[in-house]
């Protein structure tokens, strides 16, 4: 009878929907996943879905219905934000996921376990708000007044976890671990591509897990404090005393959501900037070992200040680049300068972490080169397309924190185009790129030949080799577009006019 009543509920949802129409192959496969999912949550919370569905108007849309469900599943709630600003769904349906962003509170005070609220209204100095701010998918924001050392009135957040919430995502990460098996059998029924689903939900269960550690995310604050110090563009909320494994104490920072923030457009497309230069730029250009980046760039975390500064929010989530990774994606990007498939190829094994199928790795180059003659620059964005090919081809999988900054960035570039339609994550990059090797010409000219210590992470003899085969380079381009040709004469029987 339960699996009828979900099942019901879900094709009443038509979460299908949710999927661009390329990959409407993929939408029974959602549907199935989303009844595993509810059919085993604890019987008193599939209870409350379904009360408070049949609650809804019988007209009720799928914003209103799909609201609902997200706001009583944490991680359901987390998904949808990463989603919410995809520019391949629809606009109402973007607008639906968009209120997930930024929650207004329903948690009242009088739901704070009162043993913790006690002990933050007994702080000596602080002054707690009656009302909470606002609400996370884990967490609810109470707002306060403190009085420094100067005798001046400051403003602070108390972060704290919901009500109930670690039980609640401890009961979906525990039905995600058995969500990757059950994707896999049904891939082979429905004939889709078997991917490593199983490792992904793995991955992404792990991260959801550390929503509710917030001495995790008071480190990670720590460090972006450090990261971001010399950037007069970029807020990090400071961390305030009284912080503890319960309780984050930090500056309220005032703003907007940086794609509500009502500026000219010539404003919101310096502000774009601002945001590919912090949040792209900075980790991957960094010098260090080890390149920190921000994990969960939803609007909802990202504010515009009153004087036009970015304001980093949540720290919870991060992921870290390695100094090699960045070294090899820089590989891919000469490799394509060059019109270098062997190039190509090595550094994608070296990025790798299981070994590629060699025939659809050359099949995903070989497309990834023709985009090139077709116009494409060998940039960020199709060096990262390579890697999507390559992923959702199954021809090898990549190491978590590849993945992780995958996401991230496929989050944060439909927030940038929602500040500013058109910016170029590209030429952001290429022109902080370009700094970054001025800056560093007197530390080049005394570096070892074959040296990539240094932030572009290309040394003297990648540009060396990169001259020298120019003439090899052209030669390869126009070769692979007479074939591009002959194939496109081969396809149609006559050639194009």
């Amino acid at each position: 009878m339960t699996a009828i009543v979900v099942k019901d509920l879900v094709e009443s949802l038509d979460v299908g929907q949710i999927l661009p129409p390329e990959y409407a192959q993929y939408r029974p496969l959602l549907a199935d996943a989303l009844c595993f999912f509810i059919e085993r949550l604890p019987k008193r919370r599939l209870a409350g879905i379904i009360a408070q569905q049949l609650g809804l108007h019988s007209e009720a849309s799928f914003a209103e219905r799909a609201l609902s469900l997200f706001h009583q599943c944490p991680t359901l709630h987390k998904l949808g934000q990463i989603v919410a600003r995809d520019r391949r769904l629809s606009q109402p349906l973007r607008h639906c996921l968009q209120q997930l962003e930024s929650v207004a509170p329903k948690t009242v005070l009088e739901e704070i376990p009162p043993k913790l609220l006690a002990r933050l209204r007994s702080i000596n100095g602080i002054q707690l708000s009656v009302q909470p701010l606002a609400e996370a998918s884990v967490a609810v924001i109470l707002p306060f007044v403190w009085r420094d050392s100067t005798g001046l009135d400051q403003h602070g957040v108390f972060k704290v976890l919901k009500p109930g919430v670690e039980e609640r995502l401890g009961d979906e990460l525990e039905i995600w671990g058995e969500l990757g098996t059950f994707l896999e059998d049904r891939c082979e029924r429905y004939g889709l591509p078997l991917l490593d689903y199983r490792e992904t939900l793995d991955s992404m269960r792990l991260l959801l897990g550390q929503e509710v550690c917030f001495e995790r995310e008071q480190q990670h604050l720590k460090e972006a404090a450090e990261f971001y110090r010399h950037d007069h563009t970029v807020v990090i909320p400071r961390l305030l005393p009284h912080c503890s494994a319960r309780v984050t104490a930090m500056e309220r920072i005032q703003g907007r959501k940086v794609t509500d923030t009502g500026m000219s457009s010539q404003a919101c497309r310096h502000f774009a900037e601002t945001l590919i230069d912090a949040m792209i730029a900075r980790p991957f250009w960094a010098l260090g070992d080890m390149a920190l980046f921000h994990a969960d760039p939803h609007a909802g975390n990202l504010f515009c200040t009153p004087r036009n500064q970015l304001a980093i929010l949540d720290w919870t989530l991060v992921g870290r680049l390695e100094k090699g990774q960045r070294i090899d994606m820089m590989q891919i990007v000469l490799g394509g300068l060059s019109h270098d498939r062997g190039r190509i190829c090595r550094a994608l094994r070296r990025l790798g972490r299981t070994r590629p199928d060699e025939s659809r790795l050359q099949d995903s180059v070989a497309r990834a080169m023709k985009r090139l003659r077709q116009g494409s620059i060998p940039g960020f964005d199709w060096s990262l397309r390579l890697l999507d090919d390559i992923a959702l081809s199954n021809t090898m999988a990549f190491p978590e924190n590849l993945m992780l900054f995958r996401k991230s960035l496929l989050t944060l570039s439909s927030v940038i185009e929602d500040v500013a339609s058109g910016a170029s994550i590209d030429s952001i990059l290429l022109s902080s790129g370009l700094r970054r090797f001025c800056s560093e010409l007197p530390a080049r000219v005394m570096s070892d030949l074959d040296s990539r210590a240094l932030g572009t992470h290309v040394s003297n003899l990648d540009l060396m080799t990169l001259w020298v085969n120019s003439p090899n380079s052209a030669a390869a381009y126009w070769l692979g577009a007479w074939q591009d040709y002959l194939d496109l004469m081969s396809e149609s029987g006559r050639p194009k006019a």
